[in-house]
């Protein structure tokens, strides 16, 4: 597909899999155009625009860096030309490399801060002109309750998420005045092919049920929409009630 498009446009980050591929088909499912962006898995990436044009939406599939400047610029610009707007941003491309910080290079500490809070800073700076001209926008960033409540070795990952979680009240002071609303989305322990590895430092199968992707993407959906125009600078919790649950046997404080 390559016309202009009249329905609204959504960039998703990390739409090949996971969280980001369950975003992408609910956006679509809601008659959103979705342009898909992912870095690594191609085949992962073609089979989520499969099923969703099997499902009559719209998408697009591009791949790209996010942590890369020139990258982003042609992403973005490439976007623009397709679809000739962006309406929704959702900056869920991440990355865990967890290590306790004693054992952390500097250049491992980087990366995972360049591609969980660099890449939706330059994501997010290169859509505002678009969205500040349409007086309209939606910019929502996938966080992760790491920053509450980190696992053994999540010092670089919880830190950058935090940083996410900055950057969403500090952007929404900037722009909420012109239409454009910035929330967050903070996961609880979801199954996905990035948490799989980590699972045993996230708990095990203790407390709480794992969640599943479309836990996520309803909240998403919301956000994205009409209907959360009075909502700014947030972030949801989405945790199946981890944060509040004490584990059994535990003592009360």
């Amino acid at each position: 597909m390559t016309a202009l498009t009249n329905r609204r446009v959504a960039v998703v980050t990390g739409g090949s899999r996971g969280i980001g591929a369950a975003i992408c088909r609910r956006l679509a499912a809601d008659g959103l155009s979705v342009h898909l962006v992912y870095r690594d898995a191609d085949d992962a990436a073609k089979r989520v625009a499969t099923e969703i044009e099997a499902e009559g939406g719209e998408v697009f599939v591009h791949r790209a860096d996010v942590a890369e400047e020139t990258e982003v610029r042609t992403l973005i610009g490439g976007i623009l030309r397709q679809s000739g707007a962006i309406h929704v941003l959702v900056n869920n491309a991440g990355i865990i490399d967890d290590r306790l910080l004693a054992l952390t290079k500097l250049a491992q500490w980087e990366r995972v801060l360049k591609v969980n809070l660099t890449g939706p800073w330059l994501l997010s700076r290169a859509v505002l002109p678009t969205m500040l001209e349409q007086s309209w926008g939606r910019i929502i960033n996938i966080s992760s309750n790491s920053v509450r409540i980190p696992g053994a070795g999540q010092t670089a990952y919880a830190a950058s998420k935090g940083g996410l979680e900055a950057l969403t009240r500090g952007l929404a002071m900037e722009v909420g005045r012109k239409g454009i609303r910035i929330n967050t989305v903070a996961p609880g322990r979801v199954r996905t092919d990035m948490t799989d590895p980590v699972s045993a430092q996230l708990g095990g199968n203790e407390g709480p049920r794992w969640g599943v992707p479309e836990d996520l993407s309803g909240m998403v959906a919301f956000l994205a929409g009409d209907e959360a125009d009075y909502i700014q600078g947030q972030t949801f919790t989405v945790d199946g009630g981890r944060l509040v649950m004490r584990p059994r046997g535990g003592k009360g404080a």
